[in-house]
């Protein structure tokens, strides 16, 4: 069973109050060191993975309702990206093309 988010942070908030170690920490509350250490790696902020899109979900249905009928390579043409980009931007906000019956 893992720890609970309050108890984690409340270890790492103690440590940084009190200057202790991570040896001192890890006997003071009977934990392992590496727990404590992989804790404190976890609180520190990530960058996000990945390019925001070129397209915005609003631009791409903006443009869908005032052309409704035109080709990804039209669309690729007026936001000045590639036809790749479209798709994407498309897939996202879940617009698929139009199937004829």
């Amino acid at each position: 069973m893992g720890y609970s988010k309050d108890f984690k942070d409340k270890v790492i908030e103690i440590m940084t109050r009190d200057k202790m170690s991570v040896r001192k920490a890890a006997q003071h509350f009977n934990l392992c060191i590496q727990t404590i250490q992989n804790w404190k790696k976890s609180t520190r902020s990530k960058p996000i993975s990945g390019r925001p899109m070129k397209i915005s979900r609003d631009q791409i249905l903006k443009d869908v309702e005032q052309y409704p009928d035109d080709y990804i390579r039209e669309r690729a043409d007026r936001f000045g990206v590639s036809t790749h980009a479209v798709f994407n931007a498309l897939h996202a906000a879940r617009i698929s093309r139009k199937k004829r019956r």
